[in-house]
C-alpha cells in the first residue's frame, strides 16, 4: 500500500504511527494548543513535535484537532465544529507537508475536514468514528488515498468484545467498499479504549489475532496511554509509558501492521524488538 509516496509492504514490520494533537484538551496531556498563545506558536510546536517524532523513527504523523476524550461531567472533550477543527489542523499540515518525509494522516470525524486536509497535503485518512459520518466512505473514496476505520459502540454492551468489534469492523469495510473505496486502501483498528470498558480492551487486545484473520486486511492498533492501562496500573496518563510498551509488544506479537503512540522514540524501540523476535532479525555488518 502506498500512503502519500511511500511503500507500506504489510507483514514485513510493524510501522509506527506518531500521534500530534493539535487541541487543549487531548486526554494525554500532549495537546499543543493547552498553552494556547498566538497562532504562530502553537503551530511551530505542532511542527517541531512532528518532526522530532520522525527522527525519532515514526513513519507516519496522525494530526489530529479534535479531542476524542470521552465525555463525562468532569472529564469530557469539548467537541468543534469543522470549521474550527480545519483551523486547528490544515495550518499545521499545510507546514509539515514539504518537510516531513513520512506521510501525514488526518485524524478526524467528519468528512468535510477529510477532503480539507486531503487538499493541504493529508496522505491518509484516519476516521475513530467507524464512518459516522454519512459522508466520510465516498470522501475517502473520491480522495483515493488510504483509510483507517477505527471501531467504536458509543454504549459499550458487547456480548463477545472479540467477535463484536470484528463483525462491525466487517460490516464498515463493506460500506467503504460499497462506496468505492478500494479494499486495498482500507485498514482497520479495533479501538481498544474507544466505546469499551477496561475489560472490553483487554479482551480485544487479547484477541487481536483473530481479529485480524478474520478481517483480512491491514491492523492499527492503538493503546497508547489509554485508560485501560490507567485501570490496571492506578496511573495517570503521562505515567503509562511502560503499560503502553507491554500492550505494544503484545501488538506485535498477535500481528499488528502499524502502532499508534505519543511517545515515539520509546515505542519504536519496542515495536523493533519485538518485531526482532516475531518476525525475525538478521544482524548487521556491526552486530
Amino acid at each position: 500500500m502506498k500512503i502519500g509516496a511511500t511503500e507500506f509492504s504489510w507483514g514485513k514490520r510493524t510501522y509506527v504511527m506518531g500521534v500530534v494533537n493539535v487541541t487543549p484538551d487531548s486526554f494525554s496531556g500532549d495537546g499543543t494548543l493547552r498553552d494556547a498563545g498566538s497562532s504562530d506558536r502553537w503551530v511551530q510546536a505542532a511542527v517541531e513535535q512532528a518532526l522530532r517524532m520522525e527522527d525519532d523513527g515514526a513513519d507516519v504523523i496522525d494530526v489530529g484537532g479534535e479531542s476524542t476524550r470521552p465525555p463525562s461531567m468532569y472529564t469530557g472533550a469539548v467537541p468543534v465544529n469543522a470549521d474550527e477543527e480545519c483551523g486547528r489542523v490544515l495550518p499545521v499540515i499545510e507546514a509539515l507537508r514539504n518537510r516531513l518525509g513520512a506521510p501525514i494522516s488526518i485524524d478526524t470525524r467528519k468528512a468535510e475536514v477529510a477532503r480539507a486536509a486531503v487538499n493541504a497535503g493529508a496522505a491518509m485518512i484516519n476516521d475513530v468514528s467507524m464512518l459516522g459520518d454519512p459522508e466520510m466512505a465516498a470522501t475517502a473514496a473520491s480522495a483515493g488515498v488510504p483509510v483507517v476505520i477505527s471501531h467504536i459502540r458509543p454504549k459499550a454492551i458487547y456480548s463477545n468484545p472479540v467477535l463484536d468489534v470484528a463483525t462491525d469492523l466487517e460490516d464498515a469495510i463493506k460500506r467503504a467498499a460499497a462506496a468505492g473505496v478500494s479494499r486495498e486502501l482500507i485498514i482497520a483498528d479495533p479501538g481498544i479504549g474507544f466505546g469499551k470498558t477496561a475489560l472490553h480492551s483487554l479482551a480485544v487486545l487479547r484477541g487481536l489475532s483473530d481479529i485480524k484473520q478474520r478481517l483480512h486486511c491491514p491492523l492499527l492498533v492503538g493503546t497508547s496511554r489509554k485508560s485501560f492501562i490507567g485501570a490496571v496500573l492506578g496511573l495517570p496518563a503521562r505515567e503509562r509509558l511502560e503499560g503502553t510498551a507491554a500492550t505494544m509488544a503484545l501488538a506485535v506479537a498477535a500481528g499488528a501492521d502499524m502502532v499508534r503512540v505519543h511517545d515515539v522514540k520509546e515505542m519504536a524501540r519496542v515495536v523493533r524488538m519485538a518485531d526482532a523476535v516475531v518476525r525475525g532479525w538478521e544482524p548487521g555488518p556491526d552486530s
